[in-house]
């Protein structure tokens, strides 16, 4: 496998992408969380969840730096069914993710320059089809790409949180959460806080797919981890507590910004000028493009090792010799991603929350387990403590998950041909819910027959 060296900055950049790529959508969680409780999620959860899939992160992406990061985990600590089901539910949701990304900058500047549906189309293509080209000249284009995109993404952030700041007229932590509001109900001020936070601070393994494809990956990417977590927390937190802080009206923040509401870039309009309000705008727009370059570079690379493995088809594990990179697979996720940017498959995107959880806690019992089996396994980054102090620091995790999987089975918030539910064993389950089950058990049903050929292959 070619190697291409990676310099910690771009390294650093790469993963505020994936983990961030901005701070748009926060506006969704202050008015329905509330400020207080928003602000205080904000805090809490880069070190109740953030923090631990860091660490382990960076001690199993040291230990085994190899191409498909995390399936490579999971397959060697739990097997190659467990394995398997990590790799499959990850690369199931970010197909769909990695659309939601195109129809989104595409969706910013078809309600502020006006074009047809025919131009937006376009635009979601050419997208689609310049990234792919960025991805298949190999990681260093992706890693200058994503430098450029985050810096140009932070600045003007970065400037309303100072001009926010500097007008500081109302207490951002009042109130804790909205009046009348159940904190936690299915449809609580809490749930839909946590939904949006866990989601936010996700996706710090996405860099340990491409260890495989940079030099000295055991000491770049530990140093990148622990360098992005404290500064996705600030990034979050400095223009929200900003915008509360000089703007208050809580209750209007939306990322639609219309009909009286209001966003970050409405925000800083009010508060900056034009200027600051057309650069937070394309903040947003290059935001969720650089979350499409990254997630296409790390989409591939786990579909690429399933592939090689035996069970996804042949033609995925090719790589291009010259660039070092898996054409086919990344040929794979720009056609898919072409027709989901159609729709309306965007509304699945909830579906997403729990495949990639499910997978998240695969990967946490993969850590514990891999401690117990090979304590000789040379990790340059070790978590410190014992094999139970880090049983215990995933606990909160698998908390939060095992919190939010029951929480998006059970909701009962759609409604199709008169019904919201269905009793499933004594258990009422709602559409989310059916959705979710089946794209979790599509993995296991899937396994045996793609590891029959694989047996008959061998």
């Amino acid at each position: 496998m070619k190697r291409t060296r990676v310099p910690l900055f771009s390294a650093f950049f790469m993963i505020y992408i994936f983990v961030s790529g901005g701070s748009f959508g926060i506006e969704e969680m202050v008015a329905s969380s509330g400020p207080g409780l928003t602000l205080l999620l904000l805090l809490v959860l880069p070190i109740i969840w953030a923090l631990p899939m860091a660490l382990i992160a960076s001690e199993l992406g040291s230990a085994l730096p190899d191409n498909g990061g995390f399936y490579v985990w999971t397959r060697r600590g739990l097997g190659q069914f467990w394995g398997f089901q990590a790799g499959w539910w990850w690369s199931l949701a970010l197909l769909v993710d990695t659309s939601l990304y195109i129809v989104l900058s595409a969706t910013y500047l078809q309600n502020q320059i006006g074009f047809s549906d025919e131009i937006y189309y376009a635009i979601c293509w050419a997208v689609i089809a310049v990234c792919t080209i960025f991805n298949v000249l190999g990681i260093k284009i992706v890693a200058v790409g994503s430098s450029l995109f985050a810096i140009l993404i932070i600045s003007p952030i970065l400037v309303l949180g100072v001009i926010g700041l500097a007008n500081w007229q109302f207490n951002p932590f009042t109130p804790m959460t909205p009046p009348d509001t159940d904190l936690f109900g299915t449809d609580g001020a809490l749930i839909v806080g946590l939904s949006i936070g866990m989601w936010f601070y996700s996706g710090y393994e996405s860099m340990s797919t491409l260890a495989g494809e940079i030099e000295e990956p055991q000491r770049i990417i530990p140093r990148a981890l622990m360098l992005a977590l404290p500064f996705v927390a600030l990034m979050y937190l400095l223009p929200t507590l900003a915008s509360l802080a000089a703007f208050g009206h809580w209750e209007r923040f939306s990322v639609d910004g219309t009909d009286g509401t209001v966003s970050f870039v409405d925000i800083g309009r009010a508060l900056g000028g034009t200027a600051l309000g057309h650069a937070l705008l394309a903040s947003v727009v290059l935001g969720n493009l650089a979350l499409y370059l990254d997630y296409m570079a790390s989409g591939a690379r786990p579909l690429q090792r399933l592939a090689a493995d035996g069970l996804l088809p042949k033609p995925l594990a090719f790589i291009n010799q010259r660039f070092g990179t898996p054409v086919v697979a990344l040929l794979l996720i720009a056609g898919v991603n072409a027709v989901l940017v159609i729709g309306p498959f965007q509304s699945l995107v909830i579906i997403d929350v729990l495949l990639m959880v499910a997978s998240y806690a695969l990967i946490f019992v993969a850590a514990v387990r891999l401690r117990v089996q090979e304590p000789g396994l040379v990790r340059p980054f070790r978590i410190p403590g014992s094999t139970y102090t880090l049983a215990i620091l995933i606990v909160p995790p698998l908390c939060l998950i095992a919190f939010m999987m029951s929480i998006t089975i059970t909701d009962h918030s759609v409604s199709l041909w008169g019904l919201d539910r269905f009793n499933l064993l004594g258990l009422e389950i709602g559409w989310y819910g059916i959705a979710g089950l089946m794209a979790l058990l599509s993995g296991p049903l899937l396994y045996p027959l793609l590891a029959r050929n694989l047996r008959s292959a061998g």
